[in-house]
């Protein structure tokens, strides 16, 4: 019996062993950041843009965008819906960028997924950020 348990101990030790020299090496992750913001708004007539790069004001942009929280697939198309848009660009230290559009404060969409539902009081968050953070000088 003794010998059975470490007979299974000494393969389960070379299996282990093993797993970890015959594997693909995997590249380490990319580090990088947000180095930007670009937002455009657009509501009929009205138009703004707004460039941030001092990470203060990068910040709060995308705590903003992680405190949205969308929670759900709309149940009209947010593209039919009438009301103000924002296009919020995020640009990576890699040159790589990623957009959101926040459509009448009721609808996110993020690159590559598909529209979902946001809380309109939430949303109206982000024309108080705008209204108190002016552009960065570039």
């Amino acid at each position: 019996m003794k010998k059975s348990k470490k007979l299974i101990a000494v393969f389960v030790l070379i299996s282990l062993l093993l797993a970890g020299c015959g594997g693909k090496q995997q590249a380490p992750a990319a580090c990088r950041v947000v180095t930007g913001v670009h937002i455009v708004f657009d509501d009929g007539p009205l138009h703004l843009e707004r460039q941030y790069t001092v990470s203060s004001k990068v910040r709060a942009i995308l705590n903003y965008l992680r405190w949205l929280d969308p929670y759900g697939l709309p149940e009209e198309d947010p593209e039919s819906v009438t009301g103000s848009s924002f296009r919020i660009t995020l640009q990576y230290s890699d040159g790589c960028e990623k957009q959101y559009v926040q459509k009448a404060d009721r609808f996110l969409l993020e690159d590559g997924k598909p529209w979902q539902r946001i809380d309109p009081k939430r949303a109206q968050t982000l024309s108080q950020i705008l209204g108190q953070m002016g552009s960065d000088e570039k």
